[in-house]
């Protein structure tokens, strides 16, 4: 069925993906029970496979992540048009894990954003897809985002917005510098979501002489914790620009869009 395909799409763009997520990506119109039984399903057809996620469900049970097998890959090269053997395909490492579905976790929070009308015309595309459509093909050896987002506020044109999930792991030289200088290029706001409020001060120290360098200013690149945001919303938490001052991305009524959600 298309709403089936539709699951093995998102397993292929977010590579794993937890049972609840899915539902609500995937199966919104119907019950959660249902919905982890059609999951269940596609995996005794053997297109998807499953392991635990680490977080726990209600009731004290263990959520389970899904993924991709060998013939879930040749089930999206038949009806998707991709080649499956460049899609990803049994569980990811135990190191990727967490960073995948807090990735997810961030677009799901964007959605209930536009169902609530703070913003509109949505569109949450990862990182592959993103810089494929800026080189005109597969573009290894470059620096992508996590995500790129597009998105309306009331009254504004289309915004796009490059989203970066910090694994903590990075390193300034090796790692973080090429990757903004990499999304500067761009000429698009980034937002970054961090593990914790120090690791925010470590990233600011990082980027401001890469915007000093690009001759931008401090909200071209924000940050905000990642449990603030999932708790409080993407436009209820707080956002620091790189210079430490705060932000809630929302637009004042009576000025003109900030820099941070702008396109430079």
């Amino acid at each position: 069925m298309e709403r089936d395909l539709s699951a093995l799409l998102q397993l292929y763009l977010h590579r794993t993906v937890t049972s609840s997520q899915l539902a609500k990506l995937c199966f919104s119109d119907i019950s959660y029970e249902t919905a982890r039984k059609r999951l269940r399903r596609l995996q005794q057809a053997g297109f998807t496979g499953s392991s635990s996620s680490g977080r726990m469900e209600g009731r004290g049970r263990p959520e389970l992540i899904y993924f991709l097998t060998t013939s879930g890959a040749k089930a999206l090269e038949q009806h998707k048009g991709l080649s499956w053997e460049e899609i990803p395909t049994g569980p990811p490492h135990t190191y990727h894990k967490e960073h995948f579905l807090r990735l997810v976790d961030v677009r799901l929070a964007l959605a209930e954003a536009a169902s609530a009308g703070i913003i509109n015309e949505l569109d949450f595309s990862t990182g592959r897809e993103f810089w494929q459509e800026l080189s005109g093909e597969r573009a290894y050896g470059v620096e992508q985002a996590d995500a790129t987002i597009t998105l309306k506020y009331p009254g504004t044109d289309h915004i796009r917005i490059l989203l970066e999930i910090d694994t903590g792991n990075f390193r300034q030289t090796r790692h973080w510098e090429p990757k903004i200088r990499s999304f500067l290029a761009t000429g698009y706001p980034i937002w970054v979501v961090t593990g914790s409020a120090p690791r925010i001060m470590t990233l600011q120290k990082w980027t401001q002489p890469l915007l000093d360098e690009a001759g931008v200013g401090p909200g071209k690149c924000v940050f905000a914790v990642y449990d603030d945001l999932i708790n409080l919303g993407v436009f209820g938490a707080v956002w620091q620009r790189t210079d430490g001052s705060v932000t809630n991305l929302r637009p004042r009524s009576a000025s003109p869009v900030s820099e941070e959600i702008l396109p430079g």
